[in-house]
């Protein structure tokens, strides 16, 4: 099987003329990794072109090798069923399904311990059609983020790689870790209390740059507590979240609504959607808030954590009604912290994909 392996990769190197020796590697990929890492983005361009060709509904194409820590491989490819976004699902999140898939098939159920894997490499690849190349910068979208931002079989050591040229024209195995895209992931958010008007938000760097003062964001903060404390229909999932929102001046607030453990409505954009119905296509959101419990109750009363921002939503406004400056307020221990979209999902770490595979 070794060698079999070795003479198909052979045969798919060759076939695109590349030696891995000429690929310039980054310097956080092991470099025993780095050929059998050109092999599995080849192998995903492949994937995406037969997508699209024969597959796909879209006119772009996208396919994911996810590489396990006991250097096992699994593939994904988005399906756009239609332009409907519950018959959709990006290929990253594919590969992660086909992930979980392969290894409940091969767990041996005698095994008392929970199924545990680590996922070291998140391989990416697209394809649009003959001839043309994306000069334009892709990155996980914000779907995909939500699952990196809460999946337990991920950690900020994992890395997400695809091919580039760089300047002189070199091909390259680029490399960023997942707390590049992610910085936020572990932020603990902790305070369910009433904020006073002489408290002092800290904000971050990009948060400093708004013109938002204290007052407003401390009012939005306890309309959204307001909203958290009166909420009771978040008792199925038994994670209460509420959420609020800036929206050209004025507060709106939305909490979870639950309609089983799975289905719920998501606060931050049933605040936004006030907003959004009243002022049309004039809306802005300035700032969000959320407040909430950061774990969801297993089916075995286990707490896992997955936080109470939902990248999912800030991704979706961020593409219209709100900017990568639109403030995101939370509690702590200390009192009130501002970040900003861009904090939690920051744009320099999209990557362009230039290269041209014949």
């Amino acid at each position: 099987m070794a060698m079999d392996f070795i003479k198909i990769k052979k045969g798919l190197l060759d076939k695109y003329s590349i030696s891995p020796n000429d690929v310039i590697c980054a310097e956080n990929i092991s470099p025993k990794d780095k050929e059998n890492i050109i092999y599995y983005l080849l192998s995903c361009y492949e994937l995406a072109r037969k997508n699209l060709l024969k597959g796909n509904l879209t006119a772009s194409s996208y396919a994911c090798a996810i590489i396990l820590e006991d250097d096992s491989v699994y593939f994904g490819v988005n399906f756009n069923n239609t332009r409907n976004e519950i018959s959709s699902i990006c290929a990253e999140r594919m590969a992660i399904l086909e992930t979980f898939n392969a290894k409940v098939k091969e767990y041996d159920t005698e095994n008392k311990q929970p199924l545990s894997y680590k996922i070291k490499y998140i391989l990416m690849s697209s394809y649009t059609k003959e001839g043309k190349y994306w000069a334009d910068k892709m990155t996980p979208c914000a779907d995909c983020l939500s699952w990196f931002n809460t999946g337990a079989n991920l950690s900020i050591d994992t890395k997400i790689c695809f091919l580039k040229k760089d300047n002189k024209g070199r091909l390259c195995i680029d490399a960023q870790a997942l707390d590049n895209y992610l910085p936020l992931r572990d932020l603990v958010y902790e305070t369910h209390k009433k904020i006073s008007n002489d408290i002092k938000i800290k904000r971050s760097k990009h948060a400093t740059l708004s013109a938002q003062p204290d007052s407003k964001l401390i009012e939005l903060y306890n309309a959204v507590l307001k909203a958290y404390q009166n909420n009771c229909l978040a008792k199925t999932s038994n994670q209460n979240v509420a959420a609020g929102a800036i929206i050209n001046g004025e507060i709106f607030t939305g909490v979870k609504v639950d309609f089983s453990k799975r289905w719920f409505i998501e606060p931050l954009m049933a605040a936004c959607y006030k907003g959004i119905e009243k002022y049309k296509e004039k809306a802005f959101v300035d700032a969000v808030c959320f407040i909430g419990e950061e774990y969801t109750m297993t089916e075995s009363n286990k707490k896992v954590k997955d936080g109470i921002v939902s990248l999912k939503t800030l991704g979706r406004l961020n593409t219209k009604f709100a900017t990568n400056k639109t403030l995101v307020v939370t509690g702590s221990k200390e009192g009130l912290n501002a970040y900003t979209i861009a904090d939690y999902m920051p744009g320099e770490h999209k990557f362009i994909h230039t290269y041209e595979i014949k």
